[in-house]
């Protein structure tokens, strides 16, 4: 079995943003979701200003790596009046292209005085956004939704926290407002296990031919603080809250300086992930203080799973 330290591999061009490759004064950029069009790779980022408070911008390359066009301008901005719950900032985009709707919709986290909570937004063109809803109430996070709906319902996990139990779940919707039928999908593992800690969805689940191939966070707390790996999981094809298997191993861990140093050390939080050709480019926030991508073999990360 080959090294699970291989399985990805750093972009030469790492790290491919940070604050200093944007075209104003920023603490850090970080935690994009990525999408892809019109030849273009497209980067919604979060951007910590240097009053504290995060909102989120776009970025756009036509090879995904370098030669970055970032707007001066955030694509959400918090502290709208109808957007109360968001008064403290918009952070953590993930982005889902959902071809029966052809739009792309983004989860985000929605930071107010009451606590994060997970936000819905779509846009047609990743130029124009419009604000849908909350999934629920404060203290959730990590919100992804699946790029397929099941029997007509759109499919969303996240990570609430339930007094201080921090698993993954699912929840329902016909109309991306009502939310419903919740599950627990993956569980923080406990004991000295490398997702003991918690565990929050990455980028968008990926659609294989076993089943959505789920790469996700996992903590766990060591004597200098919590450690941010990367781990996957495989989610059955039909009934998205049932798992087929998960990796017992990490498959990504911070080793670069700028994963290891930064204003929280020794994160990698992957956020983002397109598809190109075999390949999964994972687009991720490196010690929440700029923007890596690392590359994997489809099969390889598969194989990790035993499936």
């Amino acid at each position: 079995m080959q090294d699970r330290q291989e399985i990805f591999h750093r972009s030469p061009h790492n790290p491919i943003l940070t604050p200093h490759d944007l075209p104003f004064r920023a603490v850090g950029v970080l935690n994009p979701g990525a999408a892809e069009r019109d030849g273009e790779v497209i980067l919604l980022l979060r951007v910590e200003n240097v009053n504290g408070i995060s909102d989120i911008y776009r970025a756009r390359s036509r090879n995904g790596a370098t030669d970055w066009q970032i707007d001066k301008e955030p694509v959400l901005r918090h502290g709208l009046k109808e957007w109360h719950y968001e008064e403290w900032g918009c952070e953590d985009a993930r982005v889902t292209y959902v071809p029966e709707d052809a739009c792309w919709y983004v989860t985000y986290v929605a930071f107010s005085q009451m606590g994060p909570a997970v936000a819905i937004a779509r846009t047609t063109d990743m130029e124009n956004f419009e604000r849908l809803c909350l999934l629920g109430a404060t203290n959730d996070k990590d919100g992804v939704l699946f790029p397929a709906r099941f029997g007509g319902d759109y499919a969303i996990l996240h990570r609430p926290d339930a007094g201080g139990y921090q698993h993954i779940w699912s929840a329902y919707s016909r109309d991306l407002i009502r939310w419903g039928e919740p599950h627990v999908v993956l569980q923080e593992r406990g004991g000295p296990e490398w997702d003991a800690v918690r565990v929050g969805a990455g980028p968008p689940p990926i659609r294989t031919a076993k089943g959505w191939l789920l790469i996700y966070h996992g903590v766990k707390t060591y004597g200098a603080g919590p450690l941010y790996r990367a781990g996957v999981a495989l989610l059955d094809s039909d009934v998205p809250y049932k798992v087929v298997a998960r990796s017992h191993e990490f498959v990504f861990q911070p080793e670069a300086p700028y994963e290891l140093s930064g204003l929280l050390p020794n994160v990698v939080f992957p956020t983002g992930a397109l598809i190109r050709g075999d390949e999964i480019w994972m687009y991720y926030g490196a010690a929440d203080r700029c923007v890596g991508l690392a590359t994997a073999k489809l099969s390889d990360l598969l194989a990790v799973l035993d499936v």
